[in-house]
């Protein structure tokens, strides 16, 4: 009797705890043993005449993890069974020999932009200013015979997966590749939406560190992502200004959550962990109690993350509390919402920030000064990185013709491109990981240091030398 009450038992509690997931954990698919012949992931579109060992299908590695600095790569001293993110995935389905459209009347490229009323309105009006003012160019540029270009522009709704909507109508609309967008959720569900429609996607302002490690081959990244400021941010803490009890005071919401736990992370892992870790909502007046529970931590460094005008206002708070600690802050901080509302106390304030914008070389000059007839006002990084964006698709557009597969190979097969932002290097995630500036507020004005060089380029495998040498 027992022994057919636990025969019968545990197969009828099993079902029902499975179904819930209770002692189940989904096994990802195991990755290749030294064994196993190379899986072949390319960097470069395969030719199907090409045999192995020709440069058309060479594969590349990449320094890991976005050229994270090695003192903060996690379990740095154990070398780890597998590395992801190392090498390009290839798409291998057809497409490339499609005929091209019948009766084109222009070339299309889809602009997904925040809605004007959300927290990303101004940014997204000028990075589609950045657009507009790219395809103009190109356009007045297009000899007799070649086709136009023309923009499909969606904005985007604060509704979860509206961007997924628009993007199945930009394939509705036969666009050949789309930009967007600032906001990391709808750039999520739209990159997933491009997978299925096959249509390439270049980011020109979403600096969600956790966008490319989908690693879907049909997005390019121009922006450089929060985990490029965040080990700037760790290192200049830690080891320049010797900073050891540092507070975190961020935003309650994805990109806040999302854009310092990189940080957080490398402090940790140089032997620092953060002191104090609290939260605001966006627009909070009232911060009091935060401010007495960082205090009490007393740190000697605050990392700020969040809207400039709440960083600023609350910069301000800090200050008039008696805190003395360094201040650290993101890019954003840089925008004239900080020092409106930080006042006399921006002062000393030390951000990350992507380049200099007096930047006096020809190239930024001449965007600028076209930017600034077209538009009336002076152009900032995302007005130059939408402008850069829109560039690069044009480029590829122009290079493979209106075939979205063959536009497909040619962006991902990119290793560096020179726009108007600067150098652009693309790692394993097709992510630009270029260097990026610290910013320092003094004297009134924002003072940047010059961006320190690069010091790696893609290595080919040892598969890949060993095919290149062969005569």
């Amino acid at each position: 009797m027992n022994t057919w009450f636990r025969f019968l038992l545990v197969p009828t509690l099993s079902v029902p705890l499975l179904a819930a997931g209770y002692g189940y954990v989904e096994k990802p698919e195991p990755p290749p043993t030294q064994a196993e012949k190379d899986d072949g992931c390319v960097s470069v579109p395969v030719d199907p005449a090409a045999k192995p060992g020709d440069a058309s299908v060479l594969d590349f590695e990449y320094p890991y993890y976005g050229n994270t600095p090695e003192e903060l790569i996690p379990f740095r001293g154990v070398e780890p069974y597998y590395r992801y993110w190392t090498k390009r995935l290839p798409f291998r389905g057809p497409g490339r020999d499609y005929p091209d459209p019948p009766d084109l009347k222009s070339l299309k490229i889809g602009l997904l932009s925040p809605p004007p009323y959300g927290p990303e309105g101004a940014r997204g009006k000028r990075s589609r200013q950045g657009v507009l003012l790219a395809v103009e160019e190109a356009n007045a540029a297009r000899r007799p015979g070649q086709l136009p270009f023309e923009i499909i522009e969606k904005e985007d709704s604060p509704q979860w997966g509206s961007a997924a909507n628009i993007a199945v109508e930009f394939k509705d609309a036969d666009v050949l590749g789309f930009l967007g967008t600032i906001d990391g959720d709808a750039t999520h569900v739209a990159l997933r939406v491009a997978l299925k429609i096959e249509t390439y996607m270049i980011n020109a302002s979403d600096p969600d560190p956790t966008l490319t490690e989908t690693q879907i081959p049909w997005l390019t990244r121009v922006w450089p992502d929060d985990r490029q400021q965040c080990f700037r941010l760790a290192l200049l803490a830690v080891k320049q200004h010797g900073c050891r009890r540092i507070a975190v005071f961020r935003e309650s919401s994805r990109p806040g959550r999302v854009g310092v736990m990189h940080f957080n992370n490398y402090i940790r892992r140089l032997g620092y962990p953060p002191v104090a870790h609290l939260f605001f909502k966006p627009g909070d007046k009232d911060i009091s109690a935060q401010i007495q529970a960082i205090k009490a931590a007393e740190p000697d460094a605050v990392l700020f993350y969040g809207q400039p005008e709440d960083v600023g206002r609350f910069v301000k708070m800090f200050r008039e509390a008696g805190l003395t600690a360094r201040f650290y802050g993101f890019d954003r901080l840089q925008e004239d919402a900080f020092r409106r509302e930080a006042g006399e106390h921006a002062e000393g304030m030390t951000i990350t920030y992507f380049f200099n914008p007096h930047r006096t070389d020809p190239v930024w000059l001449d965007f600028a000064a076209r930017y600034e007839k077209r538009w009336g006002e002076k152009p900032d990084v995302y007005a130059a990185y939408g402008y850069d964006a829109a560039r690069l698709m044009i480029e590829a557009i122009d290079h493979a013709g209106p075939n979205r597969f063959r536009i497909r190979d040619y962006l991902a097969g990119l290793e560096e491109w020179d726009g108007v932002t600067g150098h652009m290097i693309f790692d394993g995630r097709w992510d630009n990981i270029a260097p990026i500036t610290i910013a320092r507020f003094h004297h009134g004005e924002w003072q940047y240091d010059p961006p320190p060089a690069p010091n790696w380029r893609p290595r080919r495998t040892q598969q890949a030398q060993a095919g290149a040498a062969r005569p």
